[in-house]
């Protein structure tokens, strides 16, 4: 890690340059107006290194003080009852992790097994059966819908052709009485003969009185016909209506059945797997690799749930323990390697315990991790050096570390904006030896100046090293 005392002299340097280009330029200003002629000259640019911002990933490894101890003896304790059938090792006998060490009576754990398979099978067919049925209904129904439609669309149609016939024979009734009502005053204008009668006048009356009551008849057909096609109109929609009304009420059915079916299948398929742990909690296998050092079970003999039976030493692993600060504790996982470090020797260990209780003397939280050694590469009771990655940024905006200055206000760098630097404020977060985390201040693809010059200030002509090689 760069020193401080480095970025100081740097900084210092660059404000120092700046306020005497600042003179000069005063100075020369007063001089040149009195004592000579205003001579151009052409701006001279600063030579300095650039970089595209872009991502990357940064980690910090923090390193502890490790104290060795060995690896707990570890006690096997069966999480059932029963009677023993078999064992496998006895006391002085080396284990690996996973070798059986004894069974136990297992044949009601293997009914209760095979009763929750059935009982998963029995359940699928009886879902399977409900569904057929619920899926037959549907297409019954659907049939008989789409028959109750076709009736009411002919029926509708039916009253259709009824009320225009109807109301064309009306009209043509209404004509004909009309017609006759015509002929009537036609003839009752004639006058009578001489005898005093006028003899078409009786028979126009009649016509004309047929010709109103067939017009009345017609009239009364007509309002029949059109309240029967209303009628049958209303019918139609109402069957549409009730079809899709019973087709959403059958599809949300088979939904809501469905559903319950397939959490019952759950629950089945979840009670195989519980029958399956119980069964397997009768095969009583060692947790780590080590040495038998006690044995409390036999063939024929009861094992007691919760009762030790076998004892285990671990001597081919070792424990390191080690105190760090909350902040540490909470960047840290079960599991993550760290880095084990005596008289130039490299052991690698994995975390296996984060505590959860502050030491109230250091205030610090106790990490175990399990180190891949036995007594004889680190005994007991020496100190060791920790390693462990513990605060990470990753795929985070970086730049250079060199291109980061300070001031009273914060953090900034030098960005080239047309060739031209510009002091940028900036927001930085973790960094290492050569890169820094901006969490604010920065785009992607934005152009910063990596190396530092006296010359360097903001609104300089700037000239990329880079660029004269080419």
């Amino acid at each position: 890690m760069r020193s401080s005392m480095e970025k100081f002299r740097k900084q210092t340097a660059a404000g120092i340059a700046a306020m005497l280009i600042l003179a000069m330029t005063l100075g020369g200003c007063g001089a040149g107006a009195e004592d000579t002629e205003a001579v151009t000259e052409e701006e001279a640019a600063v030579t300095v290194s650039v970089q595209d911002v872009g991502t990357g990933t940064i980690t910090l490894t923090n390193s502890f003080v490790g104290m060795i101890s060995p690896e707990e003896t570890v006690m096997v304790i069966p999480l059932t009852a029963g009677t023993v059938t078999e064992t496998f090792f006895e006391v002085g006998d080396t284990v690996q992790a996973g070798d059986v060490l004894f069974k136990i009576d297992d044949e009601a754990a293997r009914l209760a097994l095979e009763q929750a398979q059935l009982n998963v099978k029995s359940t699928k067919q009886t879902a399977d059966s409900q569904i057929d049925t619920l899926i037959n209904q549907q297409d019954s129904t659907d049939l008989q819908l789409e028959s109750s439609k076709l009736q009411s669309k002919s029926s509708f149609e039916q009253a259709q052709i009824g009320y225009v016939m109807a109301k064309d024979a009306y009209e043509a009734a209404d004509d004909a009485c009309d017609s006759a009502r015509a002929a009537y005053e036609s003839v009752k204008k004639t006058g009578t003969d001489v005898s005093g009668n006028n003899p078409g006048l009786a028979e126009a009356s009649e016509n004309l009185a047929r010709a109103e009551a067939a017009r009345d008849q017609a009239y009364q057909a007509y309002l029949t016909a059109r309240s029967g096609y209303h009628a049958a109109q209303e019918g139609q929609d109402l069957t549409d209506e009730t079809a899709e009304m019973t087709k959403e009420q059958l599809d949300q059915t088979i939904a809501n059945t469905e559903e319950s079916l397939a959490t019952g299948l759950s629950l089945a398929a979840l009670g195989v797997e519980q029958a399956q742990m119980a069964l397997d909690y009768y095969t009583v296998t060692a947790p780590v690799s080590g040495v038998i050092e006690s044995k409390n079970v036999d063939v024929n003999g009861m094992a007691a749930q919760g009762n030790p039976a076998y004892t285990i030493v671990n001597n081919n692993t070792m424990t390191v323990t080690f105190q760090v600060s909350e902040d540490v504790k909470n960047t840290l996982s079960i599991g993550q390697e760290v880095t084990l470090e005596r008289n130039n020797d490299t052991y690698k260990a994995s975390i296996t315990e984060i505590g959860t209780s502050v030491n109230p003397q250091s205030g610090l939280f106790q990490i175990k991790a399990c180190v891949e050694a036995d007594g004889a590469e680190l005994p007991s009771g020496v100190s060791v050096k920790v390693s462990a990655d513990t605060y990470r940024a990753e795929n985070t905006m970086i730049i250079p570390y060199e291109a980061v200055y300070y001031d009273n206000e914060g953090a900034y760098v030098y960005t080239s904006v047309d060739n031209r630097a510009v002091k940028t404020p900036i927001t930085t977060g973790i960094f290492d030896e050569d890169n820094i985390v901006v969490t604010d201040g920065l785009n992607l693809g934005d152009i910063v100046v990596t190396s530092w010059s006296p010359q360097l200030t903001g609104g300089v002509l700037l000239h990329a090293a880079d660029t004269e090689a080419e």
